[in-house]
């Protein structure tokens, strides 16, 4: 878990902007409101295709009936709002221009009521509202792609990644932006609170969830923060504090909620799928294994991974090499493929390959393209490399310098079906909201319910102190592993 969270610093290097600036410029005077609604629309478009839309019809609607009351009481009529949730298990959430505001199933999984969901939702309401996230956008400046020299990487890399670098959100949700300014989070913050207040929320929850996702973040990095909400809503120490002044100068009348109460909002989280999602694959070590499209493939050890719903990333320790697995699309013929590939290419940069070869890797026909960048001072090898299984093309794209080229092929040539037995040890963990006996720990709950959680960890998601003995009938969530099922 903790190799996904440091990929995304890494990761984000790769990332590039292109997308967002060729629509508002670098540097370039706030857009107008129909520009927002533009960018707001491809934008989402590349949310729902990188890091995927959660389908879970209860959760949704919940969020949608929440959003809507927020959005009622807004003075601000400037934009239509639409909400979802995105398959990530990492605490989040994240607004795009044009009223797109979206959360994540992880920052759901840590809520314990109502009113602190209205307080994030509100929260990113406010920035799209007051359009802090196209300011950003507009002071957005494209990164370096890779560390590593040559001249020709940069486009190639570009043109044969295609979407999966392009896409905002590709890493974990937010990372397209800069850091939002600390003076936009206050006035998120604090807008934001009046806006939940208005709807018949308690102001002071924001104070409460930040504080769950301030212990969270040290629990499972032992850092003060992880990649997620932190990233585009930086944390300062007197952040809560100050929320918790504003709440207290705020006047408001509890309302009736979506979920009536506590234990209603607690019920449509139960069943909520907690961790990664193996429909997307999973990771067991630098091994990767996806049940949904058959097949095995080992990275690296050491190098960082991560997976998202169009590629699987790993980067080299020192970030001077990487290999990416993703679809080419459909079809039997590697090589034809491969020559396609190659056109394409020569006619973009006039880069012509050192090798071009139909190969077998096992069983399974495939093609292999081998481009050396000498215009660096250290040649970069850009391995392609094209396999046919099961009626579809998968693309392995390595980028290196000669040292790492026997590890990328180590990795390329792994690619074969997956087993039985390795299907059978993939699991999946659901959040279950269960009643606590008298007098009970949180230690002898989890053994009676199967919880894999920590005490630690449940009692941080909780909300509660971990040594103290739980009252009858609180509902407390758990997370209880079972076998992978195909959805």
């Amino acid at each position: 878990m903790n190799k996904s969270y440091e990929f995304r610093q890494i990761l984000g290097h790769l990332v590039i902007y292109i997308g967002f600036l060729s629509t508002i410029g670098c540097g370039a005077a706030l857009q107008s409101v129909e520009k927002d609604k533009e960018l707001g629309r491809d934008t989402a478009k590349q949310v729902e295709t990188a890091m995927g839309i959660y389908q879970n019809a209860k959760a949704t609607q919940y969020v949608d009936q929440i959003g809507a009351r927020l959005v009622e009481v807004n003075p601000d009529k400037t934009f239509d709002y639409r909400f979802g949730i995105v398959d990530q298990y990492i605490p989040n959430a994240f607004a795009l221009p044009g009223g797109y505001v979206y959360v994540s199933r992880g920052i759901l999984a840590l809520t314990n009521n109502e009113d602190e969901l209205a307080g994030i939702v509100g929260h990113e309401i406010i920035h799209v509202s007051r359009r802090h996230s196209a300011k950003q956008m507009a002071k957005a400046r494209v990164p370096g792609l890779l560390a590593l020299p040559g001249a020709v990487v940069g486009g190639m890399v570009s043109e044969s990644l295609g979407n999966l670098m392009l896409a905002p959100v590709a890493v974990m949700g937010g990372a397209y932006l800069a850091s939002l300014s600390r003076q936009d989070e206050f006035e998120s913050d604090q807008l934001g609170q009046q806006l939940a207040a208005q709807a018949g929320y308690d102001p002071s929850a924001l104070a409460d969830i930040l504080n769950r996702l301030n212990a969270f973040t040290e629990a499972y990095t032992g850092k003060k923060r992880i990649p997620g909400f932190f990233d585009t809503h930086p944390s300062t120490p007197d952040r809560v504090d100050r929320v918790l002044k504003d709440a207290q100068r705020i006047s408001w009348q509890r309302q009736q909620g979506v979920a009536n109460n506590a234990a209603g909002h607690l019920k449509r989280l139960d069943g909520l799928l907690v961790g990664d999602d193996p429909a997307l694959g999973v990771f067991q070590d630098n091994n990767f294994l996806h049940p949904k499209l058959n097949f095995f493939i080992r990275f690296p050890p050491d190098w960082k991974s991560l997976n998202n719903p169009q590629a699987v990333f790993a980067v080299a320790p020192k970030e001077d090499g990487l290999v990416v697995l993703s679809l080419a699309g459909q079809g039997t013929d590697p090589t034809q493929t491969a020559e396609e590939a190659i056109k394409l290419l020569y006619k973009k940069y006039r880069f012509t390959p050192s090798k071009s070869e139909a190969t077998t890797i096992g069983n399974l026909p495939a093609h292999e393209v081998i481009y050396v960048d000498a215009s660096g001072q250290e040649p970069v090898y850009m391995n392609f490399l094209w396999i046919a299984y099961q009626d579809l093309i998968y693309q392995i794209i390595g980028l290196a310098p000669e040292r790492y080229l026997p590890l990328i092929r180590e990795t390329a040539i792994s690619f074969r079906p997956l087993r039985d037995k390795e299907r059978a040890t993939i699991k999946e963990a659901r959040l279950r909201v269960v009643p606590a006996r008298s007098g009970e720990s949180l230690s002898q709950l989890s053994a009676r319910t199967r919880n894999v959680w920590d005490s630690k960890t449940t009692a941080i998601i909780n909300g509660l102190d971990e040594k103290k003995p739980l009252k009858k009938g609180r509902l407390i969530k758990i997370a209880v592993e079972q076998p992978y099922q195909s959805r």
